[in-house]
């Protein structure tokens, strides 16, 4: 019950800092760098994005080698643990699916506006 509490609030802290990096960028963060360096520091939409998918695919392997050792028969996994983590691991991917749509009809409205 721990490791759920403890799983749902690394989940919060991460949406906080995504939140936190989803502010207006300045207009000194529009121009393009010409030696392509990041001056503040602050990771790149890319990199957040490959962070993101990095923690989804994490937790769904976790999930997977945690059924896969319940069903060969460890006795030190209970059922709760293997239900648990096969939850989070649908639930972190039900987030990323949410994402990737909200992030495709982004992109539909921006390349159907008017100029």
């Amino acid at each position: 019950m721990i490791e759920a509490i403890a799983a749902m609030g690394a989940a919060l802290s991460d949406l906080q800092s995504l939140i936190g990096a989803a502010t207006a960028p300045s207009s000194a963060q529009l121009i393009p760098d010409a030696t392509g360096a990041d001056a503040t520091g602050a990771p790149s939409f890319m990199q957040t994005l490959h962070s993101a998918l990095g923690q989804v695919d994490g937790t769904i392997a976790n999930a997977n080698a945690t059924a896969k050792a319940f069903s060969a028969g460890d006795q030190n996994i209970p059922l709760s643990d293997v239900m648990v983590s096969l939850e989070q691991a649908n639930l972190a991917l039900q987030m990323a699916s949410g994402v990737r749509d909200k992030v495709v009809a982004a992109y539909s409205n921006i390349m159907n506006m008017q100029v």
